[in-house]
């Protein structure tokens, strides 16, 4: 039934109809303290589509979620549709799939696990030396006592992220956790953090680094968040497969 072009068209309907209310009503956004930023499940979802229903289907999806979002749902600000924006969606529903056939050649979960840890603390690291040394971040005024905060509570959030991601793995023993931490994070750092800043500095005006900065941090968030929505949907699924 899952190879079916029915059940896919279906499916991905479902997904679809899910994502945009996920990413335009029930997301938050427009944050006073993070700037540039979304945290929603909808890249999650996108993420999964791409898994579940292959590349094709998986960037249709990513692709018409930004379309429709913008059409049924326009934006407060008077923003219409970006074709780079939603090219950006569109390869989020591409990637992953893949991520996952690359890692799937990977049998070793501490391999995979180690590449987790490299890229996320590379992130970390980033994060901390731009927020110290970076005299610009946009409309957000840093003092050092606030840098401080933020560096102490980007070292806690990646501890409890590494936690979280230990925890899911066990609970989901039958499942690849690792595997769904790894491709989401190589997802995010390479879509919605890379390539979505350049769209947004070009789009908003605005330095490249200030907002790659608070996409970095929302990596925190969005990771452990989208492990675990990949997880409870893959068991989910399996379980009403059986």
């Amino acid at each position: 039934m899952k190879n079916s072009p029915v059940f896919k068209i279906c499916f991905s309907g479902l997904l679809l109809a899910l994502i945009i209310i996920f990413t335009r009503f029930l997301s938050l956004q427009n944050i006073p303290v993070l700037p540039f930023v979304r945290i929603s499940f909808g890249p999650g979802l996108i993420i999964f589509a791409s898994l579940f229903l292959g590349p094709i289907y998986g960037g249709a999806i990513g692709g018409l979620s930004d379309i429709l979002g913008i059409v049924l749902v326009p934006s407060a600000l008077g923003y219409g549709i970006n074709p780079w924006f939603t090219l950006v969606y569109t390869f989020l529903g591409v990637l992953p799939w893949c991520l996952l056939k690359l890692f799937n050649i990977i049998k070793n979960k501490k391999i995979s696990f180690a590449i987790f840890l490299v890229v996320f603390i590379s992130l970390l690291t980033f994060g901390n030396i731009y927020l110290f040394v970076g005299n610009n971040f946009g409309s957000v005024s840093l003092d050092i006592a606030t840098k401080i905060i933020i560096s102490i509570s980007s070292i806690v959030l990646s501890i409890l992220t590494i936690c979280l991601i230990v925890l899911i793995n066990k609970k989901y023993e039958s499942l690849n956790v690792l595997n769904f931490a790894i491709i989401s994070l190589i997802s995010e750092v390479i879509m919605m953090t890379i390539l979505n800043s350049i769209v947004k500095s070009i789009f908003f005006g605005t330095e490249f680094f200030v907002i790659f900065f608070f996409q970095v941090i929302a990596l925190f968030i969005n990771v452990p968040m989208n492990t675990f929505l990949l997880s409870f949907l893959f068991k989910t699924v399996n379980r009403i497969a059986k």
